[in-house]
């Protein structure tokens, strides 16, 4: 008589075989379903083929059960053919640009036939003419306000040296006067801004052109 183990093992072993086999038979039966789904494919492009051949043997006068096959293919065709031509038309628009505005002409003048600095100018207060450089009018005191070209680094740097010389012949002067050289001392008053330094332009002159301080008369 058998025993538990025995039966056991039976049991497990036809529980394993029964799986492996279903396994077995799925995997079976599924390269039998992709052959059946090939031969189809092939029938439906023997069949198209056919087809193919018929209409273009038979386009021209087709049987009547496929009358109306035939034309609606030539009618798709035609249609086909309107749409390539539409496509092309399509593709060679052209955008509705906008009008590109012409850039403006700058004058720019010539600076090598014009002068370094303007020389003839005149105070929008009175009306007398300054020289270049002025800050205010010599005549009448009124804070200038003149437009001029920015100025080098050359004629920068020679304005320096002009004032570091011009500030030289100051200090000179300074030591040179003495009280018994009262002629000489009003004569560098007219000559120089008592104030700024500055040399004066116009003998006489009633304002500094540099600092606009009131000269003394």
């Amino acid at each position: 008589m058998p025993n538990f183990l025995d039966r056991l093992n039976a049991n497990v072993t036809n529980a394993t075989r029964t799986v492996a086999q279903k396994a077995k038979n799925l995997n079976e039966s599924s390269k039998l379903n992709s052959q059946i789904k090939a031969e189809e494919h092939n029938i439906q492009q023997n069949l198209i083929a056919i087809g193919q051949k018929y209409y273009e043997l038979c386009k021209d006068s087709p049987d009547e059960e496929f009358k109306a096959m035939v034309e609606a293919i030539a009618e798709s065709e035609q249609k086909i053919e309107k749409f390539k031509q539409e496509i092309e038309e399509v593709r060679a628009r052209e955008p509705k640009l906008v009008p590109i505005p012409e850039e403006a002409v700058i004058y720019t003048p010539d600076m090598s036939d014009t002068p370094d600095k303007q020389t003839d100018m005149v105070c929008t207060n009175c009306g007398s003419k300054y020289a270049s450089g002025n800050l205010f009018c010599a005549s009448c005191g009124q804070k200038l306000t003149v437009s001029v070209q920015p100025e080098t680094d050359t004629q920068v740097q020679q304005e320096v040296t002009e004032t570091s010389e011009m500030d030289e012949i100051i200090a000179e002067q300074e030591l040179k006067i003495t009280p018994e050289d009262d002629e000489e001392e009003s004569v560098a008053k007219q000559a120089f801004c008592p104030y700024c330094g500055n040399k004066l332009n116009i003998a006489g002159q009633l304002f500094c052109g540099e600092c606009g301080k009131k000269l003394a008369e």
